[in-house]
């Protein structure tokens, strides 16, 4: 198989790209075995060190790794790699806020109905004590934040998968401190908007105490529609 190689960028950086597109596309698979370098040449039609180049790259972005005897491989993807690809709030546009939140709706309408179902006694009663810390500190927007953000930790726990556990915290980071702004304007303009979030978090609770797997859902699904209204003043 021949590889066309355009010439706009240097020629290692346009052949680990090629190879990274293909990663994307599904023609090279997490945990496949490159060709060897002299192969890779042939297949690119280029010197062997543009591939050790191009490979030297992939390799330093986590794209692949090179086991000493063995060959090159495609790299799983970790919670880890996710959680490091998520760039830090500062460099966040509104609009990308507004994207991010709507990934993390997705991942909690998803992970709530496991929770509901796998959920233990263990994570009710942490859940119970995060909602009491909220309530006790309505008017004070760090703490209720921060209690808010492991009321819903627990829930991505209870639900027991790892990898979406990452995730809602890798694209709720960005978003805590809108939640704290918010919540600290509304603490002296409107306490009627926070106990109504209060009660929407007991509702949730409440759900998942009957490990109710479509009411948790329907409440959780409500909630987002008020943190989203509030954030973003929809």
């Amino acid at each position: 198989m021949k590889f066309e190689v355009p010439k706009t960028k240097k020629l290692y950086e346009q052949i680990a790209a090629i190879i990274e597109q293909k990663i994307t596309n599904g023609d090279i698979s997490p945990g496949d075995k490159l060709d060897s370098v002299e192969q890779l040449a042939k297949n690119f039609e280029v010197g062997r060190s543009a591939i050790r180049e191009a490979l030297t790259a992939l390799q330093a972005r986590g794209i692949i790794e090179i086991r000493q005897g063995e060959g090159t491989y495609i790299r799983k993807v970790t919670a880890q790699d996710i959680s490091l690809n998520i760039p830090t709030y500062a460099s966040f546009s509104q609009q990308d806020l507004q994207q991010i939140f709507e990934v993390r709706k997705i991942l909690e309408l998803g992970l709530i109905e496991n929770a509901a179902k796998r959920r233990t006694a263990r994570h009710l009663e942490q859940l119970k004590e995060a909602l009491i810390k909220m309530n006790d500190a309505l008017i004070d927007p760090e703490t209720s934040s921060n209690a808010d953000m492991r009321f819903h930790a627990i829930i991505a726990e209870a639900a027991d998968n790892p990898l979406l556990v990452s995730m809602l915290q890798s694209v709720s980071k960005p978003i805590a401190r809108q939640i704290q702004h918010t919540r600290s304007i509304l603490s002296t303009t409107d306490h009627a908007a926070l106990y109504n979030l209060h009660e929407e978090h007991t509702a949730i609770y409440s759900a998942l105490v009957n490990a109710d797997d479509v009411q948790a859902k329907q409440a959780m699904a409500k909630h987002l529609e008020t943190v989203e209204s509030l954030l973003f003043d929809k």
